[in-house]
C-alpha cells in the first residue's frame, strides 16, 4: 500500500488485545470443573485497568474475545464497545484452530453466531485462537459474515473478502513478559526482559514498517495486564504511535474496511508463521 487511511499516512497500526474471562483456562482444563465463574479477575480488575487507561486517549482499540463471555460477562463486553472500541471473535472457548477439527471449528463457529444474535452484537473482525489457520480455509469466516481476520503472518492485503490484519509474534506482549515466550522475540531472547526494552522492539518494529508502508499489529493480552507498569507501557506505546503523523492508528475495523474499499488493497494469500517455541 502506499498510503493509508482518509489521511493518506504512510503506514497503520492497529493495538488488540486477547482474552477474558475463564474462557481459555476452561479450554485447556486449567479451570475446575466444578469452580464458579464469573469473578475472573481479567474482567474485574485488568479490563477496566485498560480501559480507564485508553479513556484518557482517543484511539479505538480492538478486543478479541471468546465468545464464550458473552453468557458470562455481557456487562464487560458492553462496557468495552460503550468505551468505543471494537469487540472482535476469538474462539468459542479458544480452541486453537491448528489443532482442531473442521467439525470443531463448525461448532464453535455455530455457538459464537447464536449468541451473536442473541445479544444484538455481530464482531466483524476474527482472530482464531492460536494465531494459526492451520488446515482449514479461511471461506468459513467469510460464510458467516466476517470481514477480516487477523492471524500471524506478515501478508497484508484481501483473500476471499477478507481483509487480512497479520501480526508477527514479536510484536505479542508475551514475547517479553514470559520466559516461555521469549523465543517469540526477534532476534529469539533467552527469557523474559524489561518494559523498555519491549518499547524499544515495538518502536523498532513500527519504524520498519513504516519503511514498508505498511501495517504494524500489536497484540497483548488482557490478564496479563496485571501490574500497573505494564498498563503505563501500552500507554506509552499508543502515545508515540498516535503522536506519530506518518501512522494511522485506528480499530482493526476500521482498517479493514478502509482495506475492502480500496482498490489498491492487493489480492493475497495468507501463510502460517508458526511460532518459534
Amino acid at each position: 500500500m502506499r498510503a493509508w487511511g482518509p489521511d493518506g499516512r504512510r503506514a497503520a497500526a492497529c493495538v488488540t488485545f486477547d482474552h477474558l474471562g475463564e474462557a481459555a483456562e476452561i479450554q485447556i482444563g486449567a479451570w475446575r470443573s466444578d469452580a464458579p465463574v464469573g469473578s475472573h479477575p481479567s474482567v474485574s480488575r485488568q479490563l477496566p485497568d485498560l480501559l480507564a487507561m485508553l479513556d484518557t486517549r482517543s484511539v479505538p482499540c480492538t478486543f478479541f474475545v471468546e465468545a464464550w463471555n458473552y453468557q458470562h460477562y455481557s456487562t464487560a463486553l458492553d462496557s468495552i464497545a460503550a468505551h468505543g472500541h471494537e469487540i472482535g471473535w476469538h474462539g468459542w472457548l479458544h480452541e486453537p484452530w491448528y489443532q482442531s477439527t473442521p467439525e470443531t471449528v463448525a461448532e464453535s463457529l455455530r455457538k459464537s453466531i447464536e449468541v451473536f444474535e442473541r445479544y444484538g452484537h455481530r464482531p466483524v473482525g476474527a482472530r482464531p485462537p492460536g494465531g494459526l489457520l492451520g488446515d482449514h480455509d479461511l471461506r468459513v469466516l467469510a460464510e458467516v459474515g466476517f470481514e477480516y481476520v487477523s492471524l500471524a503472518g506478515n501478508v497484508t492485503g484481501a483473500q476471499n473478502g477478507l481483509a487480512l490484519l497479520p501480526f508477527p509474534w514479536s510484536a505479542v506482549d508475551g514475547a517479553y513478559y514470559l520466559d516461555s515466550f521469549a523465543a517469540l522475540r526477534e532476534p529469539p531472547g533467552q527469557g523474559a526482559v524489561d518494559l523498555d526494552s519491549m518499547l524499544s522492539a515495538y518502536d523498532a518494529y513500527l519504524e520498519r514498517t513504516i519503511a514498508a508502508s505498511g501495517l504494524a499489529t500489536f497484540v497483548f493480552h488482557v490478564p496479563w495486564q496485571d501490574r500497573p507498569e505494564r498498563v503505563a507501557a501500552i500507554a506509552t506505546l499508543i502515545d508515540r504511535i498516535a503522536a506519530d503523523d506518518r501512522v494511522w492508528l485506528a480499530s482493526g475495523e476500521q482498517i479493514a474496511r478502509w482495506m475492502l474499499a480500496n482498490p489498491d488493497t492487493p489480492r493475497v494469500r495468507h501463510t502460517d508463521s508458526p511460532p518459534a517455541w
